[in-house]
């Protein structure tokens, strides 16, 4: 079905073709994204201060998640300030940019070509609960 719904052409562009609606058939079965949104909106309150959070993604609709929820520490990537203007998210991205594997790696798994690596640490802060009215608070575990 797949295969006549594509218009001829040579056999690497039909079988990335036919990886990307499977892709999204997987991601949509298994709830993949909301799987992974539950994980990272959970993961502030269970790393205590000074922990690190990493995760691994495989594609861009999870690695966009992953930079806005360490970035700001909300899934829609908006960024709490406090009255000085400073960011206040329970996360701080340990690198700017993800890391991403070497030319090695790729040769031995060629899985790995899309891989990203981000990671970050956990801030005093906890993100803005529903019932807090937004307003974020300070962790005061140890």
């Amino acid at each position: 079905v797949i295969c006549s719904a594509l218009p001829p052409g040579p056999p690497k562009v039909e079988r990335q073709a036919i990886s990307r609606v499977f892709q999204a058939l997987r991601l949509e079965v298994n709830d993949e994204v909301g799987a992974l949104e539950d994980v990272l909106e959970s993961a502030a309150g269970i790393v205590r201060p000074g922990g690190r959070l990493v995760v691994l993604s495989y594609h861009s609709l999870e690695d966009r998640r992953v930079k806005r929820m360490m970035r700001s520490g909300d899934k829609r990537g908006v960024v709490e300030r406090d009255v000085m203007g400073n960011a206040i998210s329970p996360w701080t991205p340990l690198r700017g940019v993800p890391k991403k594997p070497s030319a090695d790696e790729i040769d031995q798994n060629t899985r790995a070509r899309s891989a990203r690596l981000r990671a970050a640490e956990r801030s005093l802060f906890l993100p803005p609960q529903p019932s807090a009215g937004g307003v974020p608070y300070p962790d005061r575990r140890r």
